[in-house]
């Protein structure tokens, strides 16, 4: 087993329940993620670096790409070739992908999971034969906690959620982009397409999640170290999915996405960004870690809620879909409510706007 599959917080205790609420299945790191999270040296300096790479997957692998494509010339045809491929690859927009097993399985994610290091919280087992939306939060900066648990089998995501497949929705242009697209899809990511995402969620037999990270670009604009301010408000493309596929909806918070970074603050600054993500649609946080760049090592305990039922209705109505997003804001609330005392109890309040 990649996570140990122990009730409660790394110390031993579950959470208390609420009032009928059942005890919840935590999936702890592993003893040598752990034993290895503690050591410094060269251990520590190599999980930095390794941590700090993948964060930046989405700037450091298309400017590998423009790197080679400039100054490797006899690279130059076949790269300029594989661009095109990445534009008209057809797994993005299939709704199955293309996951790689073997990339989940490098070297390098247990340095990047023992930098945070990595916990999986699961309200309930869910049902493999079915499919699910998750509606996950916050995006952050990067949407980086999303790679670590997508992407790592050491994350105790494939234990917690055995019998099914999680696809993370990337943005269509970004899921383009060479080199970036391989890794991506390699994660199991699909398009944020509607035609996608609808394939995905017809697949009989179940066994298929998509994952949306509902706040998008605009959210990263709010990320601060202890903020918890969600842009959701208006945010029911998810919601209206997946009634029309009739799956479940699952609420999903990331506990430690918004603290990786700091992010500069300015009204005339916040100006200039909300400006250019309305014209370009997509953000432009300034934002700084430790030594400048390098994200805070802050643990990443990911909180899967129960599964909202969903009446199939392939035509539903505006009051349906508000209804339906009303009744998943309140289960975001509860659930943050309820491992907020544990897993962040110096952050702020839940915000959503």
């Amino acid at each position: 087993m990649s996570a140990a599959s122990r009730r409660g917080p790394a110390g031993g205790q579950a959470p208390a329940a609420a009032g009928d609420e059942p005890e919840p299945l935590v999936f702890e790191p592993s003893k040598d993620i752990l034993a290895l999270s503690r050591k410094g040296g060269l251990s520590g300096l190599l999980q930095t670096a390794i941590a700090t790479m993948f964060t930046y997957m989405i700037v450091v692998l298309p400017l590998a790409y423009v790197l080679l494509v400039v100054y490797v010339r006899w690279l130059r045809l076949p790269l300029l070739a594989y661009g095109a491929f990445c534009f008209l690859d057809p797994a993005a927009e299939s709704g199955v992908g293309r996951r790689v097993q073997w990339a989940r399985r490098m070297w390098p994610w247990r340095y990047v999971n023992a930098y945070f290091p990595v916990r999986l919280v699961l309200e309930e087992r869910l049902d493999p034969s079915r499919n699910y939306v998750f509606g996950v939060s916050p995006h952050g900066i990067m949407c980086f906690s999303g790679q670590v648990v997508t992407g790592s089998q050491q994350s105790g995501l494939d234990e917690a959620l055995e019998g099914l497949t999680v696809h993370p929705i990337i943005l269509h242009l970004a899921l383009r982009v060479p080199f970036f697209h391989e890794y991506a899809l390699a994660l199991g990511a699909l398009s944020s397409s509607r035609e996608s995402i609808r394939q995905c969620l017809a697949h009989e037999g179940g066994g298929e999640i998509v994952a949306v990270v509902v706040g998008g670009a605009k959210e990263s604009l709010y990320t601060n170290r202890g903020s918890r301010r969600l842009v959701l408000g208006q945010r029911k493309g998810f919601v209206r999915e997946a009634i029309m596929a009739g799956a479940p909806l699952v609420p999903t918070f990331i506990f430690g996405e918004n603290d990786l970074f700091k992010q500069l603050e300015h009204p005339l600054l916040r100006k200039a960004q909300l400006w250019l993500q309305s014209k370009m649609m997509f953000a432009v946080p300034l934002f700084y870690g430790r030594f400048g760049l390098v994200p805070n090592r802050t643990p990443l305990t990911t909180i899967i809620g129960r599964p909202i039922a969903i009446e199939k209705d392939p035509k539903p109505s505006p009051e349906t879909i508000s209804r339906v997003h009303a009744q998943y804001l309140s289960e975001l609330r509860r659930l943050y409510a309820r491992f907020k005392p544990i897993y962040d109890p110096a952050g702020d309040d839940l915000v959503i706007i």
